[in-house]
């Protein structure tokens, strides 16, 4: 795992800002795997926004449960303990920095990621640039009625960062 120096500076309201961006080289990852589906995104972000989601993320603890990174107008997420790519989301980027999400391909192969619903996806992608990313609060997308389970779930999904901890405040 390569160590990554973090800016002393803070934006009002987010998170710092790691000085050197997630890499495909920082954490052993596997490929996407042949079973996956494209669906379609529409989100929009600032130039600022931009500059953040570009910077992706490196787990730093056991409860940082996602390693992202961005390469080529994509963001690559992939689970911290296994390695798995779960979302590549493809992004049109504008002359002014700004950008936004055209879709992703979600990994569907059963032995790897369970879920088949693509609306619950489309939501949890948005709800992870939210959290891990831009370092706001989100609306998480569960499935479940139970309170109890729906934190369950929220942990498993994003670890510390459902407290509004995570690896860019080390």
């Amino acid at each position: 795992m390569v160590s990554h120096e973090r800016s002393e500076s803070v934006d009002e309201g987010s998170r710092p800002m790691p000085r050197t961006p997630a890499t495909r080289a920082d954490w052993q990852t596997h490929p996407a795997p042949d079973a996956r589906k494209r669906i379609p995104l529409s989100r929009a972000f600032t130039a600022d926004e931009m500059a953040r989601v570009r910077l992706g993320l490196v787990p730093q603890q056991m409860e940082d449960k996602w390693f992202v990174f961005w390469e080529d107008e994509k963001l690559f997420f992939h689970r911290s303990w296994t390695g798995f790519c779960t979302y590549i989301v493809s992004f049109e980027v504008a002359d002014d920095g700004g950008g936004g999400m055209l879709d992703a391909l979600v990994n569907r192969d059963l032995h790897e990621y369970l879920n088949t619903d693509d609306g619950y996806d489309a939501r949890m992608i948005s709800y992870l640039i939210d959290v891990l990313l831009l370092g706001q609060p989100g609306e998480f997308p569960t499935k479940f009625t139970d309170e109890d389970e729906q934190t369950l779930e929220q942990w498993s999904q994003v670890g510390r960062a459902m407290m509004g901890e995570g690896p860019q405040e080390e």
